[in-house]
């Protein structure tokens, strides 16, 4: 077998790896990225293909551009389950062609001395005591395997976390996702019959019904153009995604042309808070492998960008080191928890709040200003939920007919702020990590008995 040694071996070409690549191009490293897909289908993921402009803005990435960029988005429309109420949140985002720009991204990572090898499979990680020192690889384009040894291996293969999965299990990198902290997501990339109204909102169905623990949403890709789906809660025995999405798409995406069809497919989407810990001997994990999908909309790529950021900014500090243990790679953790992690650990709350909720309770929250579009903009933009004295006696009033649901509001409210503040307080080093984690546990299985009395 033929044996290769690289500093920097990145394993999945996605959102994430793509950005851990950009940011470690022409740093002075050997750095290799492998992805399984062939070149133009690398980034060719099921998703809602919505990204906030502030990502781009914070993290120093190029806009997309030409047809890259499918639309522009001014906001959200947030649709009671009974369609009676719509809130409406604004803000700046792109509809990508995805593929098209993570191909783009990763092309510039090339020109500056990233290596990439399309059509290539990690096997296996090389795991020699107690480090991570690399992989092997199966290239399909030449048929061999290839033995590539690293100084860190980054692990972006995304919800199948093929690469940390392999790894002994008592090591705290590879922890599982349960069942119940994902999603079962489907969509569709229709045409429509007709131009669609303010094509550059994106709508969101929150539904129990229609789809439980989840929401359906529409994204128009253009005046004619859709990207509608849906996402179910996993573990919980519902019926099949595919189930809900025939059942439903007519309420939801009346104005598409079924015979139109351009893209389908569906995935796992982790809707938690990030992995107790994203790094260990050798190893990182970014994206979808290291569980950054937003709780609440379950929007990914925002937050796989940070990931990457995080990892490039970690790696380059590491060299300088010379430490590539644990405790030389803990910033990682750090950086995250800072710019998205503590504020997703809050969400993850709130989505559990959520979807306790029947459709009767949301109808009646939105209806009635228990809930309010503020509550939304605040939790998703800084994974707070605040309610004054003042604010709290004028929901009251509006919350006679359900006193329960404010009461629920207030918990959740105070658990946020909580589980939020542990995530800063985040140990320093890994002797510290086992003690961080049994208090967010904790403070999880108490939030769950009490949002369930």
């Amino acid at each position: 077998m033929k044996e290769l040694k690289y500093d920097v071996l990145i394993i999945g070409g996605g959102f994430a790896g793509a950005s851990t690549a950009f940011h470690l191009a022409g740093k002075g490293l050997k750095v290799l990225l492998v992805d399984s897909k062939p070149w133009n289908r690398i980034g060719d993921k099921p998703c809602g293909d919505a990204v906030s402009k502030a990502h781009f803005d914070r993290l120093g990435m190029p806009y997309p551009k030409g047809e890259e960029l499918e639309n522009k988005i001014s906001g959200i429309k947030l649709y009671s389950p009974d369609m009676k109420t719509v809130w409406t949140v604004n803000g700046e985002g792109f509809e990508l062609n995805a593929p098209l720009y993570n191909q783009r991204i990763l092309r510039e990572a090339e020109s500056k001395g990233v290596e990439i090898w399309d059509q290539t499979t990690a096997m296996k990680p090389f795991f020699e005591n107690g480090f991570v020192k690399g992989a092997v690889l199966y290239n399909r384009r030449s048929n061999e395997e290839v033995a590539v040894y690293s100084k860190v291996l980054v692990d972006a293969t995304g919800y199948s976390r093929s690469v940390r999965s392999k790894l002994p299990q008592e090591l705290p990198i590879a922890e599982d996702l349960d069942e119940k902290d994902a999603d079962i997501a489907y969509r569709e990339v229709l045409l429509t019959r007709d131009d669609i109204e303010d094509h550059d909102y994106l709508r969101i169905f929150v539904t129990q019904k229609a789809s439980p623990g989840g929401y359906w949403w529409y994204f128009p890709k253009g005046k004619n153009k859709v990207n509608v789906g849906l996402g179910i809660q996993g573990g919980m025995g519902y019926p099949s995604v595919h189930v809900f999405y025939q059942k439903y798409l007519d309420s939801y995406a009346p104005d598409v042309d079924k015979s139109r069809l351009l893209v389908k497919g569906g995935a796992l989407v982790p809707t938690r808070r990030p992995l107790y810990t994203m790094v260990w001997n050798g190893i990182i994990a970014v994206g979808d492998s290291a569980y950054t999908v937003n709780p609440v909309h379950g929007g990914g790529k925002g937050s796989a960008m940070i990931s990457g950021y995080c990892a490039a900014k970690t790696i380059l500090n590491a060299f300088e080191k010379g430490d590539f243990s644990a405790q030389g790679l803990w910033d990682m953790n750090i950086c995250y928890i800072n710019e998205y992690g503590a504020k997703q650990a809050s969400l993850d709350i709130f989505r559990r709040f959520l979807q306790k909720l029947s459709d009767d309770d949301i109808n009646y929250g939105m209806n009635k200003k228990v809930l309010k579009e503020e509550d939304l903009l605040e939790a998703s933009e800084k994974g707070d939920l605040h309610l004054s004295v003042a604010e709290k006696a004028m929901r009251i009033i509006a919350g006679l007919g359900r006193p329960s649901l404010l009461m629920k509001l207030k918990t959740v409210a105070e658990y946020m702020k909580n589980i939020k503040q542990l995530y800063y307080n985040y140990p320093r080093s890994p002797s510290g990590l086992q003690i961080w984690k049994t208090q967010v546990d904790s403070l999880i299985s108490e939030f769950n008995m009490n949002i369930s009395k």
